[in-house]
Parts: structure tokens; sequence; C-alpha cells
């Protein structure tokens, strides 16, 4: 079952004929010590930097590393809201005041939960007149007149019904819930034409969501934060290699890219990559900030 918040256009062009290209911003989390950029990735286009999937801290460096242009960007796409996947955003808003953007941005992230606020709130407390940056609320504020305003959108926490949201003319994203712990999360599957990637974001693989949402998608982006002997806490907010590899089978992407990496499953990288190999056949990539994968 689908629930669609807006008409999509059906495209029939593939990867290839689309130039899509993925960029790791960050393959890192929150930690100081890991030597990677926290989580962020970058979906080009035609030779453009569209869409922007989280925006941890150190992302917007390494945006600035990359030739993309800001005021090529149509969304921000916020699988949740911790810092490790969100600290970034504002130094978005603060560079297109330089960059001179003249259309409104999309950002879109989960709606909360008794733990977390929804994305529009978080956007709200941020940028409002009361807001922690409340010196950039003009851009949120319709009754200003400015070049741009940003657009926030929440995504339902439903765990079995697909959310579509149209980014623009050319690209659709399609969200579910996932479980994360006590923490509002989705995953986001990200639809050029007949090209996709999805993203799980932090999860557990409790709700069984995500491979729903992945089903033959061309590139699979997976978070492997924990080793596969990993209990407790860690456990009951992220999936270990097995799950990785469960997901993987039963939705059948073409590719793998395994990213988000800590201290505790970077070492283990390539056991991960064995256990998941018990289940899926398809290609495993590790993910390396600024790398790039064509589609």
């Amino acid at each position: 079952m689908f629930l669609m918040v807006m008409p999509c256009i059906s495209y029939s062009q593939s990867c290839e004929d689309n130039q899509v290209k993925l960029q790791v911003l960050g393959s890192g989390g929150p930690e100081l010590s890991d030597g990677r950029v926290s989580s962020s990735h970058l979906i080009w286009v035609n030779g453009k930097a569209r869409v922007l999937v989280d925006a941890g801290g150190g992302s917007a460096h390494q945006f600035e590393e990359t030739e993309a242009k800001l005021n090529d960007l149509d969304a921000l796409l916020l699988t949740h809201l911790h810092v490790d996947h969100s600290a970034d955003f504002p130094e978005y808003i603060k560079g297109f005041y330089f960059s001179q953007r003249k259309r409104d941005w999309l950002v879109a992230g989960p709606a909360g939960n008794q733990r977390m606020p929804d994305t529009t709130v978080f956007v709200e407390n941020l940028f409002s007149k009361k807001g922690a940056y409340r010196y950039l609320y003009s851009y949120f504020d319709a009754a200003i007149d400015t070049y741009y305003k940003v657009k926030a959108h929440d995504a339902p926490l439903d765990k079995r019904v697909i959310h579509t949201l149209k980014i623009s003319e050319d690209i659709s994203a399609k969200s579910i819930a996932v479980n994360h712990g006590p923490i509002a999360a989705v995953a986001w599957r990200v639809d050029i034409g007949d090209c996709s990637i999805t993203f799980s974001g932090d999860m557990s693989n409790q709700y069984r969501s995500l491979a729903i949402l992945a089903e033959d998608t061309d590139l699979l982006v997976a978070n492997n934060v924990i080793r596969e002997e990993n209990k407790g806490v860690g456990r009951q907010l992220h999936m270990p290699p097995s799950e990785i590899g469960y997901i993987a089978m039963h939705s059948r992407p073409k590719r793998l890219l395994l990213a988000h990496f800590m201290t505790r499953s970077d070492p283990v990288k390539e056991q991960a990559v064995a256990i998941i190999k018990k289940h899926y056949a398809g290609e495993i990539m590790l993910a390396e900030d600024l790398q790039v994968i064509v589609l």
C-alpha cells in the first residue's frame, strides 16, 4: 500500500541515462576519534548535486571539497535528528545567503515521537524568531520577502505504508519508518526515473520495513555501526551484519554500500562483509569519505 502526498511523474530513464552518482561526504558516526566525517551523502544527477541525505558534522566542509554548487541542491533528507546526521544543516542555510539562492529548499525528516520533535518543529526551534539561529528567521517567515524559503516536511512514522514526496519534476523520495530504539527515524529511497538509491539510516531492523522500501533498488546504503556480537543498547539501536544480509537478501539491491562506521565496527569491516555474503551474492562496497559511486 502506498500513500501518495503529491502526484509523481513516471520516467523510464535509467541510472546511466541520468548520469546518477552517489558521493559519500561522511562515512562515520558521532565519534571524534574515528578519522571519518559524520554521516552524509550527496546524489548527483546529470552533473549536478541535487539531493543531500543527512548532514552530519563536517559534511558541509566536505561539500565544499566537491565540485557541487549550493544552488543546485533541491532537498535535504534527514533520516533522523541525531547530531551526527543533522549538525551541519544550519551551515547550508547561511551558505545560501552568499550563493544568492532564488528558489525554495525542501528539508524533510521524520515526524516526532515522545523522545524527538517533528522535523518541522526542529527547524522552527533553530530558525524561528525565538530560535537558536533567530537571525536567519526571514528564510522561514512567509510574511517576509526573501529570495527563497526553507520548506520543512514531516515524514510519517508508519512502518508498513510508504510515504511519497515529490522533490522536483524528475526526482521523488519515498520513506518508511524504521526502528532506532526510542528515536524517531525513517529510511529514504530516492528515485530518479527508473534509478533508485535507498538509505537505511540508523536502525535495528525490528520493524522489518526497510526491505519493503528497498525492493530492487539500484544501490542500498546500509549503516554498519555495530559488530555481529554486540548486544545491549547498541543492538537495540542498530542492525548487525546478519540483519543487513537479511535485508539485502529480501530486497535484492543491485549493489550494497556499507557506511556509518564507528571505532567498534571499522576494524571488522571485512568480517561484516563475510557475514553479509552468506545471504547476499551482489557487490558489497565499503564507504570512504568523498568516495564517488557511479550507478
